[in-house]
């Protein structure tokens, strides 16, 4: 079973905003068994409306379209459809009933513009958007294929997927599974951790793939099976990650979800130890990363942005000759900066940062990218230099997985 998502909206194709709609349209597809064979993203024009979904027809058996529900003229999708399907607009009773009492509770007069929402095609099923005023659209086609319009409000297509449209995919076809199952792994390149696992991948059964999808010092290894039991599927999938333990079992933090820093959260929390941060070019990243997670304030006693030589000093007790001496990316002040973090926060741990992020301030012997990090604990202080790169927020990013990362493998130790 296939599908083809198609994202109507000049606002789209011009960059002033992002289509998060696909997206979701698309995880909720898998999960019903359903492969996104393609997407698209077109203009708010009734040529390439129909010249798309006719298109897509061809090689999909269902449609789902987004966009141009609205009560405005540049809103051209249902009567777009309604051409395609040979139908004409009727004034639906029960759809206009929701809109003008839905616009009564906003204060909002009921014009004729809210009244052309509830204007559908005669041939299509409603579908009830109950947090909004543009109804999705059911269309069936001729070889036993479906096309779904919602409307491109993120929140009011959530609704409609989650509570019409998948219940009556479902219903409507005979859908068997798509199954993914993901492991992260940490601190290995992406082409090494291909060579470390190539036999086992080569062993997999035909009906799994393997996909590599890397970020900053992450990998993440997803399974995927087509047109499969689930349970089974999972069960065997679960095995063949299993077998990964004895190949690349220091690299593993878990399935998808996990991260290192909820691994950091979970040790940090069972053994009742706690984290300050001191950071200077990652600017707080570090500290939200663990403060987003509930639970943090039962570890986490303080985060200092100490972002200038005065407050590394004034704040940190950094001494200002080894700034002036080595400068303030350096092994010795960041070392300085986390001893200080964890002595006036008396936290068990404490990790810093100190680099330069760009895009100007980089010299021959430390150019943009390099981040000296450290990690203090209760019985020593460790330091690393890493360049992370020429992009100001992908060093920030690096910076802080690759200090979070070193605290993960000191807990590891106890």
């Amino acid at each position: 079973m296939k599908a083809t998502i198609i994202t109507i909206g000049d606002e789209i194709l011009i960059g002033q905003i992002v289509d998060t709609n696909s997206v979701s349209i698309a995880r909720h597809l898998n999960g019903a068994g359903i492969t996104v064979e393609s997407k698209l993203s077109i203009g708010d024009s009734d040529h390439q409306i129909e010249s798309s979904i006719r298109t897509a027809l061809l090689t999909s058996q269902v449609v789902v379209i987004t966009g141009g529900l609205g009560p405005t003229k540049d809103d051209i999708t249902k009567h777009t459809l309604a051409r395609i399907f040979n139908s004409e607009l009727r004034y639906n009773d029960t759809e206009g009933q929701h809109i003008e009492s839905l616009l009564a509770r906003r204060g909002i007069a009921f014009t004729e513009l809210n009244r052309s929402q509830a204007m559908l095609p005669a041939c299509c099923t409603p579908l009830h958007n109950a947090h909004g005023t543009a109804p999705g659209m059911w269309f069936e086609c001729e070889g036993d294929a479906v096309v779904v319009s919602l409307p491109g409000v993120p929140f009011e297509m959530e609704h409609l997927m989650q509570d019409e449209v998948i219940p009556r995919l479902k219903k409507r076809f005979m859908l068997k599974s798509i199954v993914h199952l993901t492991l992260i792994t940490h601190g290995i390149a992406e082409s090494l951790l291909a060579e470390r696992i190539a036999a086992w991948e080569d062993a997999l059964p035909d009906y799994m793939h393997l996909a590599y999808l890397p970020a900053p010092n992450i990998v993440r290894l997803r399974l995927s099976a087509y047109d499969v039991e689930r349970s089974e599927a999972e069960v065997a999938m679960r095995q063949e990650f299993g077998k990964l333990e004895q190949l690349i079992g220091d690299h593993i933090v878990g399935e998808e979800g996990a991260s290192v820093e909820s691994n950091v959260h979970r040790i940090l929390s069972e053994r009742g130890l706690t984290l300050a941060t001191a950071e200077s070019c990652t600017g707080g990243n570090i500290a939200a990363s663990f403060t987003s997670m509930a639970g943090a304030s039962a570890y986490f006693l303080t985060g200092i942005v100490a972002y200038s030589n005065a407050a590394k000093s004034n704040i940190l007790g950094v001494d200002s000759a080894t700034i002036e001496r080595h400068g303030a990316v350096s092994r010795e002040v960041v070392e300085q900066m986390a001893e200080g973090a964890r002595r006036i926060s008396g936290a068990d741990y404490a990790i810093a940062t100190s680099g330069i992020a760009g895009p100007s301030g980089g010299s021959v012997e430390k150019p943009v990218g390099t981040v000296w990090m450290a990690v203090a604990t209760p019985t020593r202080t460790i330091s690393m230099m890493r360049n992370s790169g020429t992009d100001r927020q992908q060093i920030i990013k690096r910076a802080s997985a690759y200090v979070v990362e070193m605290l993960y493998n000191e807990l590891r130790k106890l």
